[in-house]
Parts: C-alpha cells; sequence; structure tokens
C-alpha cells in the first residue's frame, strides 16, 4: 500500500500530461521543412538563420556541437559558399502542443551531381509569435567519411586580390564545382589574415590525375590567372605518411 500511495503521484502527473498535450498537424513542420530547403537552395543565410531559435543547438557530423545563432550561420553559410543543392524528403513529422519533430532524408548536389545521401532529425518549438523554429537540428552521412581513402594536399600560393581570389570560391559556379568535377569535391580556403595575398587550399582527393590533369590544362591555368594566382609562388605540400 505504501508503494502504492508513493507510485500514484507520479501515474497522476503523466497522466495529467499525457491528456493536457494536444496532437497537432504535422504538415506545418513539413512545410516549414520545406521553406528551409528552399532557402539553402536560394543561397539566403540569413533566411536560413531566422529559422531557428536563438539558442538553436547544430550538431553536424565529424565536428562540435554549437549553439546559438552564428553556430547556424557558419553550418549552413559554408554549405552557401560551397555552391551546393539540396533536395529534403520527409518521413515523419508530429506535432504536440508547441513541440515538433520532423525525421528524413537528404540528398546534397553540387551541380548536376550528388555529393553526398543522409538523414536528419529536427526538433521546432513553436514561438509566442506562433511561428514554428528549429530548436535542434542533426544530420549526417549514410556514405563513409568522404575522405577516408584520399589524398591530402596543402596548395600554397600568392595572389594578386585575396578578395578577388576568395569571390572564385563563392556563388553559383564557383571553384567548387570545378575542382568537384576533376576528383577533389573538398576544399578548404584559407587567407593570411597578416599578409593577405598569402592564401592556401586545403584539398581531399579522389582521383589525383584528374585533378592534376585539370590544374595543368589551358582551363586551369585560365583559371588560376582570372583569380589572380602568381603561379610562381605555387606550392604542393603532400600528406606524410
Amino acid at each position: 500500500m505504501k508503494r502504492l500511495i508513493a507510485v500514484l503521484p507520479v501515474f497522476l502527473i503523466l497522466v495529467g500530461c499525457d491528456q493536457g498535450a494536444t496532437p497537432g498537424d504535422p504538415s506545418e513542420i513539413t512545410a516549414r521543412s520545406a521553406e528551409w530547403g528552399a532557402a539553402m537552395n536560394a543561397k539566403d543565410v540569413d533566411g536560413l538563420v531566422a529559422m531557428y531559435t536563438d539558442d538553436a543547438r547544430v550538431m553536424p557530423p565529424n565536428a562540435a556541437m554549437t549553439v546559438g545563432s552564428d553556430g547556424v550561420r557558419a553550418a549552413f553559410g559554408a554549405m552557401v559558399d560551397a555552391g551546393v543543392s539540396v533536395k529534403l524528403t520527409s518521413m515523419e513529422a508530429r506535432v504536440v502542443g508547441d513541440i515538433g519533430h520532423n525525421i528524413g532524408t537528404f540528398a546534397v548536389s553540387v551541380g548536376d551531381t550528388v555529393v553526398d545521401v543522409g538523414k536528419f532529425i529536427e526538433t521546432w518549438e513553436r514561438g509566442a509569435d506562433g511561428t514554428w523554429r528549429i530548436a535542434n537540428d542533426i544530420y549526417n552521412s549514410d556514405n563513409p567519411p568522404a575522405d577516408s581513402d584520399n589524398e591530402h594536399l596543402v596548395i600554397l600560393h600568392d595572389v594578386d586580390d585575396a578578395n578577388n581570389w576568395l569571390a572564385a570560391w563563392r556563388g553559383d559556379d564557383s571553384r567548387h564545382q570545378l575542382f568537384a568535377a576533376n576528383g577533389a569535391a573538398h576544399v578548404h580556403t584559407f587567407v593570411n589574415p597578416q599578409n593577405r595575398h598569402q592564401t592556401a587550399l586545403v584539398v581531399s582527393v579522389s582521383d589525383m590525375a584528374a585533378l592534376q590533369a585539370m590544374l595543368e590544362s589551358e582551363d586551369g591555368i585560365a583559371a588560376a590567372e582570372a583569380d589572380g594566382v602568381r603561379r610562381d609562388t605555387l606550392r604542393v605540400l603532400t600528406e606524410a605518411n
């Protein structure tokens, strides 16, 4: 009897919570998720950030969790800079009160080429203004780490104008697309803040022959010249075994 009396208040609380939870329309969540995909494909970083709560947690693959708008901007701004597009497919969405979740799959493309597929889960919160925003976002690839069997290069060079060089790596038809089409889908750009003429690329290469052929081709040389790369300063470091 004492045990029953001790358990009864907890039971009543759980029953009360369950009775107070009103299922909502999950289409509100899936519609907002579709807006997220549209913002990404429109390269609207501000629009993406606005779809998250101020203390949103983003949990990307192979990286630390971030909290807040700056983390959202960093994670998805990098995707926008890489010129990718996404396709989201919702598999399950539920709403109870002012809380909801959405589970689905994604495909990431560069141009017409799908470069990654995976899955995601989002939790959503409805704010005082009635707008649904993402509070937690976790996503990861179905594929093994993209560069698990790849070679890595560090390419160092000076440029005439760092802003001009960086602009070539941003937006539609950027150098990311050119490299991805030639065996190097993952490229990170760096600038020396003390001397902005000094720049570097860290490149994960799946097809070294294709990348080398592109860099030595007329198109590759023309691209470097257009970007202001000083070819006489170019140095390539290979990964030490």
